[in-house]
């Protein structure tokens, strides 16, 4: 045997040997794991010392078999569990692995996550093909599975079925365990469709489920972690070294309370100085800033540890709960959800939903549980305030603390049929702080539905959506795109966009009359509007309609539950001397306008209904008529006035061509005179 030959065999053998390892996967991870951006350097789990356990519950001598993880959002998971576990096993305990999240929208960015760590590790020469057949060049690494000697990483959503049937698996990582269907008709229960992918290593598999959670109706990562033995990563507390979880809130007796704590200015924000916790044990006090020393520095091995809180539904079965409040210095502090906070939960208001609920998953980790929402009409009937219809309050609004008048906008809803029409608009003002004032509202054309509830009107003279007809709709509503509005501080002001619902084209008449209007005029459709969908945070309240030019398809449902909380915001005007931001406010009512049952009645029309499908997962939400002759065409058009106020802002940006970020309040100071 020559030198050479003998040389390639030893390279051979030592890039294919399967190393079967006592060290524990936190210590490997700290010898051979690199980190980029926040943190670059080699991994130390003195930085998120929490995920020190977890990790080694992948060693071969742990007896946990399965494991759950419902944790706030960005606190280290990824980074100290997922991909250190999987790196560790291609090197130390070579097996074959499903490495699954949610969505498959994320599995390019999970198999990215994936090469990087094995690149950053120096373990890309033993990523290669486990067989080699003649005429195929197999790589052994693609982005959906990577091979070694002795076992292999398959990346993809675990929502395909499909693709977790007919293997033998030793390892299981299911990232985003939430948003993975629970049931499915064709293979039952997912969790224990993935479960019996592992019956031939039933002694020594390693599953782990982790997620943030989201609604508590069809919560996968929930019922999981229950069936766990409930582990809370307690610290001792810096004031009294009595060892204690975390939390936004403990009540400690009838009038005091653990937790989070903060003190507001005059204005009601957080002063920054004064956010800290308040022991739940002794009442002691202490801020994050000193979070090096009693959570980072000790740690494992140290003062904090997990402690478990019940008993799981099998002996190796162990679940971990934790909130975003451990997050390491560098990564979002106290202050900011203190802030996310007052935002969600503003003083004297009721709680805007949406944000809360990010607040509840993404920090403290835990499922949020919808609330019933049913609109009351009264509540904004009675924000009727002291200025006369066609008037554009500005002194009002700035005397309101909402400052001046930005735009007015006229957003419009179509109903009835081509020549018996009958158009629904409102025009609104909108103030610096995005409150509203409503100018005027109507209708032009006569239409009335047969429905058996409301009496047809025979003696009533049709309108048309024709065009070039002596009662066309589109000739009225240019008079009135027209007309020049007085604020009462004596500033002239037009319309500065329109928009026109044309989900209903009326054989074409629709798209054709828009497009003879005066001004900045957009055609507007409802997204989505009978799929039943799940709400999020920041969502984006249009896309862009590729049908038609100018064409902007609005997401009604969210707005719809953004509408829901503006309703219900609360203003003493003689004691506050802030209206809340998106307050709606509405002029005297006269010359049959803004009464309840020809204006008001519309608000309350419709309801938020939430669905399940057939095997109970939670689909999503969305509003809908309480009834087939509910009418609520002026709540539609308060809905695309809402859309109107970001649109205008959009074009904008795109017509003076600014880059980044653009908001409502960057246009105000863009279009206000200084």
């Amino acid at each position: 045997m020559n030198d050479l030959f003998k040389k390639q065999l030893i390279d051979v053998i030592s890039n294919n040997r399967a190393y079967i390892s006592d060290i524990k996967p936190s210590q490997w991870a700290e010898q051979n794991v690199y980190m980029g951006k926040p943190f670059p350097g080699p991994y130390r789990y003195a930085l998120t010392p929490y995920w020190r356990e977890v990790i080694d519950r992948f060693a071969p001598d742990d007896p946990m078999r399965r494991m759950a993880i419902m944790k706030g959002a960005q606190i280290g998971y990824s980074a100290g569990v997922l991909i250190p576990a999987l790196l560790w096993m291609i090197k130390n305990d070579p097996s074959n692995a499903y490495f699954l999240v949610g969505s498959p929208d994320l599995v390019e960015k999970a198999t990215e996550k994936l090469d990087i760590g094995i690149d950053n590790a120096g373990l890309r020469n033993y990523i290669k093909p486990q067989t080699q057949r003649k005429r195929n060049n197999k790589t052994g690494d693609t982005n959906f599975k990577k091979e070694f000697t002795g076992g292999y990483i398959h990346i993809g959503s675990a929502n395909n079925h499909k693709d977790i049937r007919d293997v033998s698996l030793k390892y299981g990582l299911f990232d985003d365990f939430e948003s993975v269907k629970s049931k499915s008709k064709e293979s039952g229960d997912t969790r224990k469709l993935l479960d019996q992918r592992f019956a031939a290593y039933e002694s020594t598999c390693k599953i782990t489920y982790g997620s943030t959670p989201e609604l508590k109706k069809g919560s996968n990562i929930e019922p999981a972690y229950l069936l766990g033995d409930q582990r809370k990563y307690l610290i001792p507390c810096p004031c009294c070294g009595t060892h204690i979880e975390i939390k936004w809130s403990v009540q400690i007796d009838d009038k005091e309370r653990g937790g989070i704590y903060w003190e507001t200015d005059n204005l009601g924000k957080a002063i920054k100085s004064s956010v800290g916790y308040v022991c739940q044990i002794c009442a002691g006090f202490f801020t994050d800033r000193n979070k090096s020393e009693w959570l980072l520095e000790r740690g494992y091995g140290g003062d904090a540890f997990w402690n478990p809180t019940a008993i799981p539904s099998e002996d190796d079965f162990y679940s971990y709960h934790i909130s975003s409040l451990y997050a390491p210095i560098g990564m979002y502090n106290w202050y900011r959800y203190v802030n996310d906070y007052i935002q969600a939960n503003p003083v004297w208001q009721p709680r805007i939903e949406h944000l809360h609920k990010t607040l509840v998953n993404v920090c403290w980790g835990e499922t949020y549980e919808e609330i019933a929402t049913d609109n009351k009409a009264s509540q904004i009937q009675s924000n009727t305030r002291n200025y006369n219809i066609g008037v554009v309050p500005e002194s009002l609004s700035i005397k309101d603390g909402n400052g001046r008048i930005v735009i007015l906008t006229l957003s419009a809803d179509l109903n009835g049929k081509v020549d018996d029409a009958r158009l629904d608009y409102e025009i609104c003002a909108w103030s610096e702080t995005g409150s509203s004032y409503s100018i005027t509202q109507g209708s032009i054309g006569t239409f009335v539905p047969r429905e058996n509830t409301i009496k047809y009107k025979q003696d009533r003279e049709p309108w048309s959506y024709q065009l070039g007809v002596e009662r066309s709709v589109w000739r009225e509503l240019n008079k009135i795109i027209d007309t020049v509005f007085t604020t009462d501080s004596g500033r002239k002001m037009k319309i500065a966009i329109t928009g026109v619902d044309t989900s209903f084209t009326f054989n074409g008449h629709a798209y054709e009359g828009v497009d003879t209007l005066n001004g900045i005029v957009v055609k507007l459709k409802g997204k989505d509007v009978n799929i039943y969908s799940k709400i999020g945070k920041d969502m984006k309240t249009f896309q862009i309609g590729k049908e038609r030019p100018n064409l902007f398809l609005v997401e009604v449902n969210y707005l719809k539950d953004l509408l829901s909380e503006r309703m219900n915001l609360m203003w003493d005007e003689g004691n506050d001397s802030q209206q809340p931001s998106g307050f709606m406010n509405y002029p005297i009512p006269s010359e049959g306008k803004y009464l309840y049952k020809n204006y008001f009645e519309h608000f309350e029309a419709e309801h938020r209904i939430t669905k399940t499908d057939t095997d109970g997962n939670y689909v999503g939400m969305r509003w809908e008529k309480k009834t087939s002759v509910s009418q609520n065409h002026f709540y539609d058009v308060h809905v695309y006035a809402m859309a109107l106020k970001d649109i205008i802002v959009y074009l904008t940006q795109r017509h003076a061509k600014i880059t980044g970020q653009f908001d409502w309040a960057m246009f105000v100071d863009m279009i206000l005179p200084k």
